[in-house]
Order: C-alpha cells, then sequence, then structure tokens
C-alpha cells in the first residue's frame, strides 16, 4: 500500500535501530499503513504512530511594504509578529514570502487603502511554489547499530533523484533539493554499516501538491491600525498505526542521562516544583525497574522510580508535583531528595546499577569545572539543561546552561 503523505506528517518509529521523521509539501492524505522493511532480527512489536510534526528547516518569513515608504523587514520563522508604523496611503501593497530549506517556499500579496485612525483586518494567503523533503532519524547515543552510509533516492516521471546521508549530533538526516508540486514521487531509503551491509530500507510513494501547512504568522500595523495575518490552511493531523519489530530491554550504563534538573525551587512561589528529566538516548525501549534517583549512589533517602517502560528518544519527568502534564512521561514522587542548594550530586540507579551521576554547583579539589546552577531565589525560575548532542561530555561544565524549565522537552536553553 502506498499511502499519499501529507506535509508536516512525522513518522515516528520506535525500532532497534532508529525513529524516522518524514516531511514534505502535499495534498490529501488516504487512510492506510505504510509499508517498510526493516532488517533485524525478531523482536517484541510495539504499535507505533505517523503523527503531525512542525515543518522543518523554516529560514525567514519575509515582508516587503511598498506605498507613500518602502519597507523590507526580515524576521526568524520563530518571530511571528511584525510591528509597523506605515503612514497613510491609497494604496499599499503588501508582499509576503516564508522561505524553508535554504529556498523560497511560499508567497503571497493583497493591495489596500490605508487611512489613518482607522482599524482594517486583512489577510495574506500564501500558496506553495516547490516543495521539499526532509528525513531525520535519531540513531541513539554512540551510534550503536554502526550506521556509516546511506542513501535517499526520489524517483517521478522517469527522473531519480539521490540524496546522501549526513550526521548531525545523534541523527542521520536525508533532505532533498527543491521538488516541483503536482508530481507523485516514489522515495526509497537505505542504511548500511562500514562493510555495506545493509541496517535499513523503506520504500513508499507520496504526492506533492500546493496545499501546504504553515504555521501562522501575525503582522499588526500600529500607526494605521492595520492588522494583517498571514493564511495557510490549517495543520492536518494523521495518524495511522503500524507494527515495526522493536526490543525493550533493562537500560545499561549511557542508555539514559540526566538531561534537565530543577531541584530547588522558591519556597514562596507555589507555581514551582521539584523535578529531574532522563532522557532516553538509546534505539531501544527501556525497561526501568527498581530505579531511584537520589544525592548517593545509597538508596537511603532515595527517590523510588515507579515500573514503566521508556522509548527511545523519549524523557521521563520524575517530579514532587501531581497532576502535572509535560511533553515527557511525567511520575510523580511524594518524597524528593533534599538536594543541595548551593552544590550537590545527582545519581540514578536501576537493579543496583548506576547509570548516570553528575555533580553541580561549587568546584572542589574532585569537581573543577563543575555544571552550573541557578539561584534557588531568583525571581524567574531557571533549571540547569544539558546539550544533548554532548551527552558523552555531561561531566563538563560548557555541556550545560541555565534557562527557564522546559520539562519534557529535551531543548538546551530553547534551542
Amino acid at each position: 500500500m502506498s499511502p499519499t503523505i501529507k506535509k508536516h506528517v512525522c513518522l515516528s518509529a520506535v525500532t532497534a535501530l532508529a525513529s524516522l521523521c518524514l516531511w514534505n509539501c502535499s495534498s490529501d492524505s488516504q487512510a492506510g499503513s505504510p509499508e517498510a522493511s526493516i532488517q533485524i532480527g525478531e523482536q517484541a512489536n510495539v504499535a507505533l504512530n505517523l503523527e503531525f510534526a512542525d515543518t522543518p528547516l523554516l529560514d525567514s518569513i519575509v515582508l516587503d511594504c511598498y506605498g507613500p515608504d518602502t519597507l523590507h523587514l526580515v524576521h526568524s520563522a520563530e518571530n511571528k509578529s511584525f510591528n509597523l508604523d506605515l503612514f497613510p496611503g491609497e494604496e499599499w501593497s503588501f508582499k509576503a514570502k516564508l522561505y524553508a530549506n535554504g529556498a523560497l517556499m511560499q508567497q503571497g500579496e493583497v493591495t489596500t487603502a490605508v487611512e489613518a485612525g482607522t482599524a482594517v483586518n486583512l489577510k495574506i494567503p500564501l500558496h506553495a511554489l516547490v516543495g521539499f523533503v526532509y528525513v531525520k532519524i535519531p540513531i541513539g547515543f554512540g551510534n550503536p547499530a554502526g550506521i556509516k552510509k546511506g542513501e535517499m533516492k526520489l524517483t517521478s516521471e522517469g527522473e531519480t533523484f539521490t540524496y546522501p546521508m549526513e550526521f548531525d549530533a545523534e541523527n542521520v538526516t536525508f533532505t532533498s533539493d527543491d521538488l516541483q508540486l503536482g508530481r507523485d514521487y516514489h522515495i526509497t531509503i537505505s542504511m548500511q554499516d562500514a562493510s555495506g551491509k545493509a541496517l535499513f530500507s523503506l520504500e513508499d510513494d507520496f504526492t506533492l501538491d500546493e496545499d501546504s501547512p504553515i504555521p501562522n504568522f501575525q503582522i499588526e500595523s500600529l500607526r494605521s491600525k492595520i492588522a494583517l495575518a498571514i493564511e495557510l490552511a490549517k495543520d492536518v493531523n494523521v495518524q495511522v498505526s503500524l507494527k515495526l519489530p522493536a526490543m525493550k530491554r533493562s537500560p545499561a550504563v549511557n542508555d539514559i542521562v540526566v538531561s534537565e534538573f530543577f531541584v530547588w525551587p522558591n519556597a514562596k512561589d507555589s507555581t514551582q516544583y521539584s523535578f529531574v528529566e532522563f532522557y532516553n538516548g538509546s534505539t531501544d525501549t527501556l525497561i526501568l525497574d527498581k530505579c531511584t534517583f537520589g544525592k548517593t549512589s545509597n538508596v537511603s533517602g532515595s527517590a523510588e522510580i515507579a515500573t514503566l517502560n521508556l522509548p527511545p528518544n523519549k524523557a521521563l519527568v520524575v517530579g514532587n508535583r501531581e497532576g502535572v502534564n509535560t511533553a515527557g512521561i511525567y511520575k510523580y514522587v511524594e518524597t524528593m531528595p533534599a538536594f543541595g542548594k548551593t552544590s550537590g550530586s545527582l545519581v540514578l540507579q536501576c537493579n543496583g546499577t548506576v547509570l548516570d551521576s553528575l555533580y553541580y554547583g561549587k568546584a572542589d579539589s574532585l569537581h573543577v569545572s563543575p555544571i552550573s546552577t541557578a539561584s534557588s531565589s531568583a525571581t524567574v525560575p531557571k533549571s540547569s539543561q544539558l546539550n544533548i548532542g554532548l551527552w558523552d561530555k555531561r561531566d563538563e561544565a560548557a555541556s550545560w546552561c541555565t534557562s527557564a524549565p522546559t520539562p519534557g522537552s529535551v531543548t538546551a536553553c530553547g534551542n
């Protein structure tokens, strides 16, 4: 079966090898289950979902304004607001452009009169010009599968386009050039180890079309009180259940790491709570059983983590507040260990094996460059966050930063 895949669709495959995300610009989707061939030994099966994800590789949004004055404004894709101070005029032309993957992807234009003291609402509909395919595959800490090379092939109307695999921190990625819309494409992805042995292969079909959902961008005019909005199709959440081989096992050292911690909340602020975030950087689902975290390897005074399965590339947040919603899996512990506010240690162990530990705070003879932390009395709470791409250097202060807490989202200070 070969379903048409919508733009902003992410295929998250929990396999013993990798999780795969595929984005493209496209049209209507047909319900169904895409077929994939994974060359891995027979393991336990788990259900996986094909689900919505944000558009990758967004570069910028550009607005050109032509009237009594000429304005050229450029914002990053994350900065979705423009504040304009416009003079009245009989004809103002607003041209919006969206850039992604290094190219102009969408554009639109609207023209209107601008009168002082009036309030006008306008919409600028954008239409897609080209599309692209982006595949991101997490490969786990240390690349345990031994992936060394791979390629992505796209075939359409007798033409074949080949793109090499690129390593990016703990992922491999494939990115196409600009692709024509209104065409059917056949995609083939393959990866091999150093000897050329096949580790992963996937084939599917999709269609690129002009109906491409993109996040909304708001533009507000101050002087003439004109509100402009760039209007695009709403995001479509497509979920398809499928079965792929995946391994479930007990964790080993370097499978799971502390990726964020906030253990000294301001007692005067009822919105703050203590938490520690653990990230599964392996390519397997880890069975956490008889696990504790505390200030030392001595389980006395440590908090117990209830038995659970932690999928690959997912975060577990353990906190001392009930009913919390986070981006990852959340587990409540009634009593959080009394971690030091100026310095201390965090130790995670399961079945008597220490899986990860870190020291934060003040330097001493054993810790020349300890992990930095935010003040426990700070008005705005800040947590310590690991740059996950530097997981193998997590004992170094430069691998960490402090910023507003993001429990469950494995990001380093908003990056």
